[in-house]
């Protein structure tokens, strides 16, 4: 009788603290579903720049790179506390000195982190038709990745470009438009614009039933806005776009003014840091390392083995430092970006075995691919003064959050039939039919990489030039004291490469981005220029230009247009595809479930991925995509191996088991892919995962009534 009265005592004890425990989980971790103002603490209980901490520890996921994806991912599949991850990324955290930089929207113009500490300040090689230039590429080095310094667009690539990225790689089921809307929604708090937003632009549009409502990334406007924006809408409409009410539902053409990465509690920027690691940093099972750049992917095995097994990373904090080894149980997943990602690929002896040799990096998989296919957005302005009265935001940061608030997202995209005419863009589309062959036969790349090249491009001439979709974005700027209509460039028929050069990983890559090798590119970019000029001559834009200041109203011939655009044009900051998701035979790198083409269990899951530029800004699709590749992580889990590497063997979670199946993000059991909610029909996708038991908490508890019993 008394043992079993202990045992009734016992079992509710028991699962009174599994409960509570539980709901404090949840609260925390996934404040923003419940509590959409709380995140103002910061907790780092476990993002530490020791890289001793983690030497010679094993978890079952490394993820390299802590950026917009790499934090992503990490919050989805370390939501199943039974499963450790390990994030190692080569910058700081934005929280300290200079936190503004990162947390104030105005901060990414007037105290930027580019040029920085927080920047990579990658530098491309000698570009030839750009008069021998080189241009500079930043990237965010720093927790949040370039979420953290970008221009906080949100906006989203078509329909028609989505479906064929997917039929690129004959994965409908899990990369065309309506699973990557799914996956975008799932990453979004949308919150509708401000009243004074809606009467300085009474044109803005949009439509909430395109937006998620229950994802952690806020999305929205800046607190206030000008009339200015709508001048920029309405003389889009006088010149031949029209002014589009909803831009995120697969028609993203037109004039609009986008959504930002704002919350609106606050009025600072939602990154992924803010959105993905705060509150899941105090997960125990999540662990995240600063400051230390992973050097190499450790493998072991051959493809004739029956694939290449990776074992995990070595990293360092800067060259000459102690190199310092992780391992990993499950997956390495490498989330370092569009340059980062194809660089250590290479470094880890995974690219053109032939280029890898003549670094000295010895060939693990010949994979030619990697590095391949790069393709950017360029672009550059034509800048006026503004007309006298014209209101415009402060040049400068004022320390008011609402004013400070303001990003100007307002763009068009302009599509071939308005920038030639119908008879001009048919000439254009034959002529690069025709120029199709031989701009791929010379070009100095193995076949497979010009298979690459033909799909690619074929995709564009076919799929893009001749719809709706615009190869220009013209975007408006408001920005110290100028008014600026921005030209650029979205699919680029020109191809680069990010290849490295010898086999220090402290060296970087040389980044060849090929701009304007193709005469295409330089055509479309000269019709961009002219209807810019266009919209800012239209009556609905007259009261707010004042004089054009550059290139000035003296440069009129196709001649003169050239040498602007050769002597000024720089990256719009939209580099990808060097690690393209195509078939092995035409220069993938990864196939649709995200998997280095060779490998058992490396993965790419970021932006080097996408096989094709977009009309769109980069930062939504990452997190959608980023969303899709984390449910590939979840449902391929399988029970752990009986061993690990011969490795000291420490899931930091303090739990060695698994859960025994495949676990999804939402809550659902089995191996269900649910992108938009529990598949157990729970209001909430976060009670489902807390309430969920793992086979670690089923074996603490067996063990708990086993002794219990005893008694």
């Amino acid at each position: 009788m008394a043992k079993s009265s202990r045992l009734s005592s016992f079992i509710l004890i028991t699962f009174a603290i599994l409960i509570s425990t539980a709901l404090a989980s949840t609260l925390r971790r996934e404040g923003v579903q419940f509590g959409k103002r709380q995140w103002q603490k910061i907790a780092t209980r476990d993002v530490t720049g020791d890289g001793s901490s983690v030497d010679g520890q094993t978890f079952d996921y490394i993820i390299v790179g802590g950026g917009l994806a790499g934090l992503t991912v990490a919050n989805r599949i370390s939501e199943d506390p039974a499963y450790s991850v390990l994030v190692i990324e080569a910058g700081p955290d934005i929280y300290g000195a200079d936190q503004s930089k990162f947390l104030v929207p105005a901060g990414n113009l007037y105290n930027t982190a580019v040029g920085t500490q927080y920047d990579w300040q990658w530098l491309t090689s000698s570009q030839s038709n750009l008069n021998g230039r080189q241009l500079h590429w930043p990237r965010g080095k720093v927790l949040g990745g370039s979420s953290s310094i970008n221009g906080l667009y949100m906006i989203r690539a078509s329909k028609i470009e989505h479906d064929a990225w997917a039929s690129l790689n004959n994965a409908t089921d899990k990369w065309d438009w309506d699973h990557m809307l799914a996956a975008m929604k799932k990453s979004e708090d949308f919150q509708e614009p401000a009243q004074q937003v809606r009467q300085a632009v009474p044109s803005l549009g949009w439509d909430s039933t395109s937006h998620g409502t229950d994802g952690p990334v806020h999305v929205g406007w800046p607190a206030v806005s000008y009339p200015a924006i709508e001048g920029f809408l309405q003389g889009n409409a006088q010149t031949g776009t029209p002014i589009s009410v909803n831009p995120d539902n697969g028609e993203s053409w037109g004039a609009f003014v986008g959504t930002s990465a704002i919350d609106n509690s606050n009025w600072q920027r939602s990154s992924s840091r803010t959105a993905y690691l705060n509150g899941a940093d105090q997960r125990p099972n999540l662990h995240v390392l600063t400051g230390n750049q992973v050097t190499k992917i450790l493998t072991k095995g051959s493809e004739s083995d029956g694939g290449v097994n990776a074992t995990g990373v070595q990293f360092a904090q800067y060259s000459g430092d102690q190199i310092r080894t992780a391992y990993a149980r499950r997956e390495v997943i490498l989330s370092g970006g569009a340059i980062n990602s194809p660089a250590l690929l290479q470094l880890s002896g995974i690219g053109d075995a032939q280029q890898l040799q003549n670094v000295g990096v010895d060939s693990v998989i010949d994979l030619p691919g990697v590095g391949h296919n790069v393709q950017d957005h360029l672009s550059w302005s034509i800048s006026y003064a503004p007309g006298e009265g014209v209101e415009m935001p402060a040049a400068s940061v004022t320390g008011n959050a609402q004013a400070d608030s303001f990003v100007n997202s307002a763009t068009s995209y302009v599509n071939t039939t308005t920038l030639f005419g119908a008879d001009g863009a048919q000439q254009l589309i034959n002529q690069a039919r025709s120029g199709l062959d031989n701009a791929i036969n010379s070009a100095n790349v193995r076949d497979e990489v010009k298979a690459a090249y033909r799909a690619t491009m074929n995709t564009q001439i076919n799929d893009v030039f001749s719809s709706a979709i615009g190869p220009i974005e013209i975007l408006h700027a408001l920005t110290y004291g100028t008014i600026q209509l921005q030209v650029a460039l979205q699919h680029p028929l020109s191809r680069g490469s990010i290849l490295i050069n010898s086999a220090d990983p402290f060296n970087g890559p040389t980044i060849d981005p090929g701009y304007l090798n193709s005469d295409i590119d330089l055509q479309m970019l000269r019709a961009g220029f002219k209807q810019a000029r266009k919209i800012g001559q239209s009556s609905a834009m007259s009261n707010y230009l004042g004089q054009e200041l550059s290139p000035g109203p003296s440069t009129q011939s196709d001649a003169q247009w050239n040498d602007y655009i050769r002597n000024n044009v720089a990256t719009e900051y939209h580099p990808s595809s060097g690690c393209s998701m195509l078939p092995r035979a035409q220069g993938g790198v990864v196939d649709p479930n995200l998997l280095v083409y060779g490998t058992k269990n490396l993965r790419v899951i970021d932006s080097s991925i996408p096989p094709l530029a977009v009309s769109a800004h980069l930062m939504t699709i990452v997190y959608g995509l980023a969303e899709i590749g984390s449910e590939i992580v979840i449902n391929a889990r399988q029970p752990p191996p009986s061993a690990d590497n011969g490795q000291n063997n420490n899931n930091s979670s303090g739990n060695n088991g698994a859960s025994g199946g495949n676990t999804n993000t939402d809550g659902g059991s089995g191996g269900n892919t649910n992108t938009g909610g529990s598949n157990l029909g729970i209001a909430s996708s976060a009670w489902a995962s807390s309430f969920s038991i793992s086979g670690g908490v089923i074996a603490t508890l067996s063990m708990s009534l086993a002794t219990l019993l005893l008694l």
